[in-house]
């Protein structure tokens, strides 16, 4: 049984990836995740290491059933940029946003380690 979040505890980003990946999807506890998940990809500059921005991202890509298919971030982005254009929609334009900042964050981090 994955070791689950009080209502007073704060997770680190570390921690609610570790929670995410041992919860199953239809557990009760999986939209308290989500709305934590939510929280630091809204508070992306909270997130202090590339595999916890790395960890979110991916996580968010997959309850959009987006499939990375070895892509790097940016080309996720640019892909659902091209999709949006082709269909004439902006179905995608807040996850192709979000995309961007974590690619952003990410350069900070790897700039921040040199």
């Amino acid at each position: 049984m994955p070791e689950q979040p009080n209502n007073t505890e704060t997770l680190t980003a570390d921690k609610l990836l570790r929670l995410y990946v041992s919860t199953d999807d239809n557990d009760s506890k999986m939209p308290r995740l989500i709305q934590e998940r939510n929280h630091y990809l809204d508070n992306i500059d909270d997130i202090s290491t590339a595999e916890e921005v790395t960890g979110l991202i991916h996580w968010l890509l997959r309850d959009h059933h987006i499939s990375a298919q070895g892509e790097t971030l940016d080309e996720i982005a640019d892909r659902l940029g091209d999709l949006d254009i082709e269909a004439n929609t902006d179905q995608y334009s807040e996850l192709i946003f979000l995309i961007k900042i974590a690619t952003e964050r990410l350069d900070i981090i790897m700039l921040d380690s040199l």
